[in-house]
């Protein structure tokens, strides 16, 4: 048997393993310390800043507050749009715990769909720290002060005081003034929208949108602090917004008021005469001399006050239905028409100034005029007989201009356009309202591109023919036809028409004043000028003339031209323009009355009723007018 000798025992201090585990365990708790007070360190000094950031926006909400839009003045300082407190309803998207039970609730409180308010939260989530609009000009009771009462119901919804526009007149001058509305993702990418975040209001259309940018304000913002539900408790800053800028225009609103009620009768004498599908029409009123807009009127019209808060559905389907005639479109300035008999001064203008003829240049007039086997008629069976320049402007004969156009066609060159283009026909006025369409003047080179056969493309005999009387291919728009008389009436001068007279600050002084402008000069010579003038007195002086009933008795001498255009398979539209005083014109007015018939029985009473306001004549023209052109 073998027997193992006992062992000496040691001390537990002296086991060299115990020391091992001790030493491992002391340095695996310095790092254990040293990772922790790092992390501490990190946390309060390297990020500190960064989590007080976080904490204060989890405590403290910052809201925009919008500036109030400047207000539009006419000529005289009446108010055309100021603005008018309301309340909106808002979302935080930060604060929204149960998205799909906060927009069921606020579709129902709000009577708006569901989808409409989610699409706009879902684009306020970019940004959940700022309140996305859902619905503006909100009535205080019930709407709000239901809000208010269940607000535990709808964490994230806020309700904020904005401003509003105000017309006091809210059929008045629509398609001039325009209308304000949220900006939209297109407008953000725009260079003067850059600036400028969703949700920001700014001008949509007429002077609301050129002068935007002095029209709109500086907007302020105020910082809240809440409680834990989002609940605002105290106001914590708060910087002021900077109201825009006012806006002082070139418009009469006398006058303006005038041409609105005069389309408006004119469309009705129209309906009254047999042409029952006459429904729309415009109305421009300028001064020649430095081309400041009077008047400007597009009908039908409708109510601007339906885009505040924005545009319902069913007002938007009723504005755009076939029956309403396009109340949104602005013919006054965007309707492309052919000229007919109004586009002769201009015709005659060039004809003289080229010496294709003299104002004593005579042609026989039986009715009818031929090349080949192609037969125009004049507007008076059996013609005018043997007439002179000035008698064909004031009778208004087809066939004195029809020669006109066979002469220029024969020209070398472009003769006629050229001529036609000094006065500003085909490409834009450059009037200070968006949208403006610059019209067309034809000739072999556009043909020749629009042409789909080789024979369309050609330029031929005809279409000189019947560019000579404002017919054809030829496009123009009440306004540009309103700055070519007005450069005949003024000697040459082609301006560039403006309703923006001056922009103020809220005391009334001037910021910027802004000054006529000339954008060319249409040279003819003093005994040229002279015989398309008297040509255009002809037309409302002399009982032969085509608008000598609609201006008999008519205390002011008047020049003018009837104009009666094909447009098929339209009815014909009826067109008048005139000046006044006839001697020293001081107002230019342009009427067009869509599928109104005559020029001389429909159009040319619209223009006497504007002009009877501006010249404060109390004397109504005959109710029952004869027909002419």
């Amino acid at each position: 048997m073998y027997l193992e000798p006992v062992r000496k025992k040691r001390p537990p201090g002296d086991d060299p393993s115990i020391g091992m585990r001790l030493g491992l365990l002391a340095v695996a708790a310095v790092l254990l310390f040293s990772v922790l007070g790092f992390r501490l360190w990190f946390l309060q000094i390297l990020s500190g800043d960064r989590f007080v950031e976080l904490a204060n926006n989890n405590r403290l909400r910052t809201v925009s507050i919008e500036a109030p839009r400047g207000v539009i003045y006419d000529r005289n300082g009446k108010v055309l749009v100021k603005n008018r407190a309301g309340l909106s309803v808002g979302i935080l998207p930060m604060d929204v715990q149960d998205e799909a039970e906060v927009v069921s609730r606020l579709a129902r409180v709000l009577q708006i769909p569901e989808e409409d308010i989610a699409k706009k939260l879902a684009k306020g989530k970019l940004d959940p720290y700022v309140v996305t609009t859902i619905k503006e000009d909100v009535p205080e009771n019930p709407v709000v002060a239901y809000l208010e009462e269940h607000s535990l119901e709808f964490p994230g919804v806020r309700v904020e005081k904005s401003y509003l526009r105000d017309y006091p007149r809210r059929s008045f001058a629509t398609h001039l003034l325009g209308y304000v509305g949220e900006i939209s993702d297109d407008d953000l990418q725009k260079e003067q929208f850059r600036a400028l975040k969703a949700g920001t209001h700014v001008g949509k259309d007429g002077v609301e949108a050129t002068y935007d940018s002095s029209l709109r304000g500086k907007d302020g913002s105020r910082t809240v602090e809440v409680d834990a539900m989002g609940r605002p408790k105290r106001v914590r800053d708060q910087v002021d917004p900077l109201p825009g800028n006012n806006l002082v225009l070139t418009i009469d609103s006398d006058i303006q008021d005038a041409a609105e009620r005069a389309v408006r009768e004119g469309v009705e004498r129209a309906r009254n005469s047999g042409f029952k599908n006459a429904a729309a029409g415009a109305v421009v009123a300028l001064d020649p001399r430095n081309g400041e807009i009077l008047a400007l009127t597009s009908y039908p019209d409708y109510d601007l006050s339906k885009w505040v808060g924005g545009m319902k559905t069913e007002d938007y389907a009723a504005l755009t239905a076939p029956e309403a005639h396009n109340p949104l479109f602005n013919r006054a300035i965007k309707g492309l028409y052919p000229a007919a008999s109004t586009f002769k001064p201009f015709v005659a203008a060039t004809a003289l100034k080229t010496d294709l003829i003299s104002w004593d240049t005579k042609f026989f007039d039986d009715g009818t005029f031929r090349i080949g086997r192609q037969v125009w008629k004049d507007w008076k069976p059996g013609g005018h007989g043997e007439v002179n320049l000035v008698q064909a402007l004031g009778e208004s004969c087809d066939v004195y201009f029809y020669n006109l156009g066979k002469q220029f066609y024969d020209q070398k060159g472009a003769v006629l356009q050229a001529g036609l283009r000094e006065f500003g026909f085909g490409r834009a006025t450059g009037i200070d309202l968006p949208g403006e369409e610059k019209g067309r003047v034809p000739d072999k080179d556009w043909k020749k591109a629009v042409g789909k056969t080789d024979v369309d493309k050609l330029w031929k005999t005809g279409d000189e023919v019947n560019l000579s009387i404002g017919q054809g291919d030829l496009l123009v728009t009440p306004l540009q036809l309103a700055v070519a008389f007005a450069a005949i009436a003024n000697g040459g001068d082609v301006l560039v028409p403006r309703v923006g007279m001056q922009i103020t600050d809220a005391s009334g002084n001037v910021i910027k004043r802004f000054e006529p402008e000339k954008r060319g000069h249409v040279q003819l010579n003093p005994e040229d000028l002279d015989a398309v003038r008297r040509g255009l007195r002809y037309v409302t002086a002399e009982p032969g003339g085509t608008a000598y009933a609609a201006f008999k008795g008519f205390p002011v001498p008047v020049a003018g031209k009837t104009g009666t255009a094909e447009k098929r398979p339209d009815d014909d539209y009826a067109w008048f323009m005139g000046y006044a005083p006839a001697d020293n014109p001081e107002i230019v007015v342009v009427a067009l009355v869509e599928q109104g018939g005559h020029g001389s029985s429909v159009a040319a009473p619209v223009v006497r009723r504007v002009l009877e306001s501006y010249f404060h004549i109390a004397v109504k023209g005959p109710s029952v007018i004869s027909v002419t052109e």
